[in-house]
């Protein structure tokens, strides 16, 4: 073959497809990792779960600011004070209810039941879409495909193997409750940016920047109050080195490298396209802690529930 016959278009795919599958990888590999760390039993010492959540953002928005002002040379300030109720709502549903959800959920239940049940998040943000943006109908194929999905959290809450957890009704329903308040960030923020202004158009990158911005300024406070032993400087000196490890992993290959992956992802291909990668971050999930958590894995509990998750995700798309 030579230079010429090569096709630009299929090999941007080729990379979009690479790009979207570490994406999966990555976030996949999110959930034994957050019950690694929260979980004494599972990964040894450690720290209140929502200190784990602040400093992580604490770190990532420097580095998003720093990345905003390279890309656009400006951080636009005057939009955010026009706008900063809905950069406050969208950073509470994102950041701080979706990561109470998440690490408290991680410490109560499994990380193999947590990536299953996140795996709901697609559908649940067509759902809302239709309830919240009235923009589209809810037909019998929206909920039949809602009764699927739900169906699936409910095989894996009542008939996971993975027994030896803290309170797994718990832990699921926080799980669940923080997916349902990501869908609702997803919706708002399709919304927001789909809004074209004569002021100032916001790109994705500025968008989650703000938003993590704002979503830190909600989190810190509920933090520090639930261990307000974290207002002295020498409570961060003693924080296990396994912490900081993982503390790594979710600040530079989860979200800020699975972010860019995405867009890269949706830049190459289209954002219907890169959302159905999506679906393969609770098979990575429940694989992972298999494998690096020595978590149960049954085939029939576990490939019913995703089936049934997946099949819901089908129905409601179909029906869009």
């Amino acid at each position: 073959m030579t230079l010429k016959d090569t096709n630009p278009q299929k090999t941007s795919n080729y990379i979009a497809y690479s790009l979207l599958i570490a994406m999966a990888v990555i976030w996949g590999g999110t959930w034994p990792l957050g019950r690694w760390l929260v979980s004494p039993e599972v990964g040894g010492a450690t720290i209140p779960p929502l200190m784990i959540a602040v400093i992580r953002y604490f770190i990532v928005i420097w580095i998003f600011f720093l990345i905003l002002y390279s890309q656009e040379k400006s951080f636009h300030l005057s939009f955010v004070k026009n706008h900063w109720k809905v950069f406050f709502i969208m950073g509470l549903t994102s950041v701080t209810i979706y990561q109470i959800g998440y690490m408290f959920g991680e410490f109560y239940t499994s990380a193999s039941d947590a990536s299953v049940i996140i795996g709901t998040l697609p559908m649940l943000v067509i759902l809302l879409s239709s309830f919240i943006l009235k923009n589209e109908n809810f037909d019998a194929s929206k909920l039949l495909g809602a009764i699927c999905s739900f169906g699936g959290v409910l095989v894996v809450t009542g008939f996971s193997p993975n027994v030896d957890v803290s309170n797994r009704l718990l832990g699921n329903f926080l799980i669940f409750s923080g997916a349902l308040t990501y869908a609702c960030y997803t919706v708002i923020s399709r919304q927001f940016l789909s809004v074209k202004r004569d002021e100032f158009n916001p790109s994705s990158l500025y968008l989650i920047t703000w938003v993590s911005f704002f979503g830190l300024l909600t989190l810190l406070p509920v933090g520090l109050i639930l261990n307000p032993e974290y207002l002295l400087i020498s409570s961060y000196l003693t924080i296990p080195p396994r912490v900081w490890y993982g503390l790594f992993y979710l600040i530079f290959l989860s979200t800020i490298g699975g972010y860019w992956f995405y867009l890269e992802g949706v830049k190459r291909l289209n954002a219907s396209k890169a959302a159905i990668f999506q679906n393969l971050v609770p098979i990575f999930g429940v694989a992972f802690s298999a494998i690096f958590l020595g978590e149960m894995f049954d085939p029939i509990v576990h490939f019913s529930a995703l089936f049934l998750i997946v099949i819901g995700i089908f129905l409601v798309h179909r029906s869009k």
